[in-house]
């Protein structure tokens, strides 16, 4: 598989403003050092996901954890992104979900894990549309039958109650939430099927994420040369 190619009518076509959120707060184990900071294609993956982010969302934020004493927070605020800290520590991505979505100042936003390196642009802004038209308060990706909230649409004045009661009664599951408001339509929520993701994303790499050193080289060999990107200071280098 090679990369996508994009189509910005798409993202011109959304009416109102989308704030892309990138958990970055988590312990990194199964890859032995932190994803975010992996360098892929001559990137490092948190720019990569900056730069796709870009073309959608009007604001990026970056949310760590309380005490992260990596290098992601200083990379973040580096690449332009409103860095911000989770209010609780040891409470999973629910915490970081909710410490992004309070970051938030409009009416929908992209939330997504910081080790996703092939991000569709066409994806993010199909799922806000259809938030925007039906509406719905969640548009979250199902693959292969399994539902991906860390790579969703959701409408922070419809979650951030839930999400704190939750919190502060010991839940940590944020597919659980997920799967009540699918149960009970409240907050409402669209699921996107395999059929419905390959409409924007016809190759599926958007929902790919690396976890592993095995997952890294998987990625590696999906870019291909063609996906090496280094930038000289001025023409004729590299």
């Amino acid at each position: 598989m090679t990369a996508r190619s994009e189509n910005p009518a798409t993202y011109e076509s959304l009416t109102g403003p989308v704030t892309g959120v990138v958990l970055a707060g988590g312990s990194s184990s199964r890859m032995g050092r932190p994803k975010p900071l992996v360098m892929l294609g001559g990137q490092l993956v948190l720019a990569r996901i900056k730069a796709a982010l870009d073309r959608v969302c009007d604001e990026i934020v970056l949310v760590v954890a309380k005490d992260q004493d990596d290098a992601i927070p200083d990379t973040g605020i580096a690449l332009g992104m409103h860095v911000v800290a989770d209010r609780l520590t040891g409470s999973g991505p629910l915490a970081g979900i909710e410490t992004g979505l309070k970051a938030v100042n409009s009416p929908l936003a992209f939330l997504v894990a910081a080790d996703h390196p092939f991000l569709s642009s066409s994806l993010i802004a199909g799922m806000a549309q259809i938030a925007e038209a039906l509406p719905f308060d969640t548009v979250v990706p199902s693959r292969e039958g399994r539902l991906e909230p860390l790579h969703a649409i959701y409408s922070p004045d419809a979650w951030l109650p839930g999400i704190t009661v939750g919190l502060e009664a010991g839940r940590r599951s944020i597919y659980d939430l997920i799967n009540r408001g699918i149960e009970s339509g409240t907050p409402s929520v669209k699921v996107l099927d395999d059929a419905e993701i390959a409409k924007y994303d016809p190759v599926r790499q958007s929902l790919f994420d690396i976890d592993t050193p095995e997952s890294l080289e998987q990625a590696r060999g999906m870019l291909g040369s063609r996906g090496i990107v280094r930038p000289d200071i001025r023409p004729g280098g590299l």
